[in-house]
């Protein structure tokens, strides 16, 4: 099924919304504080309905809380742009069939890490446990959520939880006992889970090697600005979103390129 551009527009739309509606729920999921109306995260403060979204925020001049005056935090943005532009690749590339719903799907609770992970070094359970359910059933089910599997099987959905515990669960001992708690965390090892329900095996290990490609070309970047030291704390899991991402939308490309 091709995608036309009217289609794409509307996929877009329909992203930027609930990439907005994400960030707002991941923020009172950190918050700890029921899901109401959108507040500032510094002073509680009712925020304006303009600034509901990070992006029509920053159109209309409104980034700012009317309350206490801070600036609405990145990730939001970045939750918003995330959601928008996955989904409207995602529809690009393979058109609008179920298992690209699953895909778009799949992706919504890694943008709330994203605003969770960036804005505390926090990957909470109570959007990863649930989230990591759903994906285990629908997955052993249907198969992977990635759109260029031809036959995906239920198997590779267990198989690729299996891999992403397994290979995160021993690089947070490994990263422990070389640099101390706080090196990864347990949240890690719940996302690169996650993943490995999303993407099934073998694509789990395609989609950590790009995270952690990705968290390596993150380090060099923040020692090259001098802005931190070896041992500064770089929260991962916005790595393992991408490497998630990237690998739902290109993986088959990137895995024939790798083999030939």
């Amino acid at each position: 099924m091709t995608a036309t551009y009217g289609l794409m527009v509307l996929v877009a739309l329909l992203g930027w919304a609930v990439g907005a509606a994400t960030a707002i729920v991941a923020e009172a999921a950190l918050a700890r504080r029921r899901l109401v109306a959108p507040r500032c995260p510094y002073c509680t403060a009712v925020f304006h309905p303009l600034q509901w979204s990070a992006v029509l925020a920053l159109i209309s001049g409104q980034r700012r809380c009317r309350t206490c005056g801070k600036a609405f935090r990145t990730p939001r943005l970045l939750a918003e742009i995330f959601v928008a532009v996955c989904w409207t690749l995602l529809v690009a590339r393979f058109g609008l069939t179920p298992r690209v719903v699953l895909a778009m799907a799949a992706l919504v609770p890694q943008a709330m890490i994203l605003v969770t992970d960036l804005e505390a070094k926090l990957v909470p359970n109570v959007i990863m446990l649930p989230s990591l359910a759903t994906m285990l059933v629908l997955g052993s089910l249907f198969g992977p959520a990635a759109p260029f599997l031809d036959a995906p099987r239920w198997w590779q959905t267990l198989a690729g939880v299996a891999v992403g515990f397994a290979i995160f669960r021993v690089l947070v001992w490994v990263g422990v006992a070389a640099f101390g708690e706080g090196a990864l965390g347990e949240g890690d090892i719940t996302l690169s889970t996650y993943v490995g329900a999303v993407v099934g095996f073998p694509l789990v290990l395609e989609a950590l090697i790009l995270a952690f490609g990705f968290g390596g070309v993150g380090a060099f970047l923040v020692l090259l600005l001098r802005r931190g030291k070896l041992r500064t704390a770089i929260p991962y899991g916005p790595f393992i979103v991408l490497g998630c991402a990237v690998t739902l939308i290109w993986g088959g490309e990137i895995l024939t390129w790798f083999l030939t």
